[in-house]
Parts: C-alpha cells; structure tokens; sequence
C-alpha cells in the first residue's frame, strides 16, 4: 500500500528554509517507504509547485483552513462564501484520508509570532486527531509559550500527537520538564536541512565562482534577515549600520569576498532579505567585493554556495544550518531558543558563546564587529568541533524519519484506531538526550 502523507506547517519555498525541511523530509521518506504520495498544505502552492517538480507531491492551498479556523467571526464568514468553504472542505477531506500528518516548519510552534499563527498551525493537526490519523511534530523549536491561552492551545494537541521529534536538547528540555509532556512521547532529533543534498558538479563550481572578485581571497557568506528587527522590535537603521560596519572590516581587513545570502524572498518588503541586501549594497557604492546571490535559486544551490565558504555569519537559521551541516565555521546572529539550542548541541556549551550573539547584543555599540572578529580568530576550532559532531547530527536528522516509518508501521498495525505515543528506542533511533 502506497501510504499517503499530508506534510503542514509550510508557508513558502521563498523561505528557502521552508524548501529545504520539505525537500528534506519528502527526499528521506522515499528512502524508507514504498511509493509515498505527499501532499504539502502550503500558502504559495503556485509558486512552490514550480520549486519542487515531482509525480508523487501535490501542493495544496492552505489558506481555506486558516481562514476558516482563525476565529467564530472567520468562520461565519467563509459560510457566505462558498467557495472559500469549499476549498476547505477539500483539505478537510485531504487530512481525514491521510495515513499521516507531518508537522513541519521548524518553529511555528511558539508565542512569537502570535496566538493566530500559532493557532492556524494547530488546526490540520487537531482536524487529523479528531479523524483517528496519526500526527507527528516533526523535528521542531517548541515554545517558549509566553502566555497560558498559547500554552493550553499547543498542549491540547501535543498531548494527542503520536509523537514528537525536536530538533534541540533545550526544546527537549521544555517539553518534558516545563510542560510536562511524556518522555516516552519526546525524542530528540535533528533539524531535517542537516541532510540536505548541496548541488553538485560544474555548475554548482560555476555560479560559486560568479560571485567571488578574487579567487584567492577567503569568502564570507552573510546571511541577513530584513525581517529580524521587526519581529524582535529592534532599531532597523542600527541594524543597516551595524552589518556595513561588519562588511568594511571583512572588505579592507581580509581584503575577502562578501557573499549576501537572501535566504528569504517572501512576497512582503517587510520580510525579503534581498530589501536589506540592496540597500547595503547601495550605502556600500556597489563595491565589487560584495556581491548579492539573488537569482532565482534553490534551497540545493544556496547550500552549494555556503558550503563553499570560510565562514558564515547568519541572522537566518537555515542559512546557518546550510553552513554548519557542510562544516563551515557558522556565527549565528540569535533571536529564540533555537540559535541557542541548536548551537548548543552542535559546538558544545565551550564553544558556542563564540559562536553566537543576540540581536540585541549584535546591535550594541562595536559588540557585533567584535563577535565577528571573535568567530574569525577561532574557526580553525569551530571547524574541528564540527568535524566531530556532524556524524552524530546528521544520525539524529535521519532518526525523525526512522520516527515517521516506525508511526506508519504501527498505524497499520492497529487498524481503525489512533496509534499510541512511540515508546523510546535509543538501540534502535540513535542518540538521545542526556538527563543531567
């Protein structure tokens, strides 16, 4: 039997974040199952669609859902609508008539980007538990919830999930100590990109090398984010000065070759990375030392151009992910538990304050210039340690999988009933969290 797995929690692939957990999970459940099909419940089918070309995944509208769930005013609206009701009613259908539903995005499940956006990632996951299919958080940051409404809203649904998969120790932590979640529910993972494939070959050489002004100076990819001050309420125009004040020093210093990585091109000015790539760029005179890597590229091909680098410095974490899973000394610009956590488990509590910087702090008076000169000097160690613990990351990523085979088999097992928590098997799954 062809199982059918229904894959939430995707915005768009122009977060090419998103891209690369979907093209992940898509790419490891082919290994493990016979002839899955895949439906992504995606709020930019058209676009996304034309990203990830394939017979066995279809891009489903999301929109209906949202609309639909967000609220008793929403939904007597959409009944004067039939066709939004419509459409709704078709992803209804889609959900129910599933064998499993994947929670994905990586961190949708927290307070900071508020109650509705939360409360619209739980609605597929609530409508398949009320229809007997079982669900799974797949590999994410949970929490921190900042409010009880958030909290009693994710707990609701996490409770019933037949498992979770976090991709940090301290989301973990959270889980199991804060909210109380059963350990034998809980498992932590990887973040799915760890296991993304870079492009390879000629071509990938190519457009590397489209981007350097001298081949044998060492290369800085900058992954910035024009949506980080709005989410975090910081000073945009410190942040333009702060990243200039960086790429100078990088330029006339290093005398180094600055890529800019737009790793999220949304629709919205207020989250396109390219907005804030342009306008240093113009503040800059359009050196020719700092070039931007704004085609229209894959999740594959900004992993082949970072992978290529000496260092990245990245405010977006699956650039920095892009970059830690090719063992390129990563400096991450942090905004919420999943810089730290991530980091944390990746360099080791030693390394990691050289590592990372809040926005807050990057933002202070010379401290983002100095955390940068500090992650420069010592890359030669953060190499080494990611040569270590990159093994045991990537056995991680590809235990959320062993997770979603394991949940199917059981499914299947239990015919007409919803599948209990997965039991921990730490022989089986690979590495688990320690209890100190």
């Amino acid at each position: 039997m062809s199982p059918k797995i229904v894959i939430s929690g995707i915005t768009s692939f122009r977060n090419h974040g998103v891209e690369a957990l979907v093209v992940s999970t898509v790419e490891q459940l082919r290994k493990r199952l016979s002839n899955p099909t895949f439906t992504i419940l995606d709020r930019s089918p058209d676009y996304d669609s034309h990203q990830l070309k394939a017979k066995d995944v279809r891009f489903a509208q999301d929109h209906s859902i949202r609309s639909l769930y967000a609220s008793k005013a929403r939904r007597l609206l959409n009944r004067m609508v039939p066709r939004i009701n419509k459409l709704a009613q078709e992803t209804i259908r889609e959900i129910r008539a599933a064998d499993l539903v994947m929670a994905s995005g990586g961190d949708v499940f927290c307070s900071e980007y508020g109650h509705r956006s939360l409360l619209s990632h739980l609605t597929p996951i609530r409508i398949a538990q009320k229809a007997g299919v079982p669900t799974i958080l797949h590999a994410q940051s949970i929490g921190p919830f900042t409010n009880a409404e958030d909290c009693d809203a994710f707990c609701h649904v996490a409770n019933r999930a037949t498992t979770i998969s976090v991709r940090e120790e301290a989301s973990y932590r959270y889980l199991t100590k804060t909210l109380g979640m059963r350990p034998e529910q809980c498992h932590l993972v990887a973040d799915p990109a760890f296991l993304l494939r870079p492009s390879q070959g000629v071509e990938a050489g190519r457009l590397f090398r489209h981007f350097l002004h001298r081949h044998d100076r060492p290369t800085i990819a900058l992954g910035i984010s024009q949506a980080i001050c709005h989410w975090m309420d910081t000073n945009k125009e410190r942040h333009v000065e702060v990243w200039i004040q960086i790429i100078q020093w990088l330029r006339d210093t290093l005398d180094a070759n600055i890529i800019l990585v737009p790793h999220v091109q949304e629709i919205s000015p207020e989250n396109d990375d390219r907005v804030l790539a342009t306008e240093i760029m113009k503040r800059l005179g359009y050196h020719p030392a700092v070039c931007l890597a704004g085609g229209h590229l894959s999740a594959h091909d900004f992993k082949s151009i970072i992978a290529q680098c000496d260092l990245v410095i990245a405010e977006r974490m699956h650039a920095a992910i892009a970059g830690l899973s090719s063992a390129v000394p990563t400096l991450v610009v942090g905004y919420s538990v999943k810089a730290q956590g991530i980091l944390t488990d990746i360099y080791g509590r030693e390394l990691t304050p050289r590592a990372l910087i809040s926005i807050q702090d990057f933002l202070k008076t010379g401290r983002g210039l100095a955390q940068v000169q500090t992650a420069w000097e010592c890359r030669s160690a953060l190499q080494e340690q990611l040569d270590k613990s990159l093994p045991d990351a990537k056995r991680r990523a590809a235990k959320a999988f062993d997770l979603a085979e394991h949940a199917l088999k059981q499914s299947q097992n239990v015919q007409g009933q919803t599948p209990s928590p997965i039991v921990s098997q730490a022989s089986s799954f690979g590495w688990e969290p320690s209890t100190s």
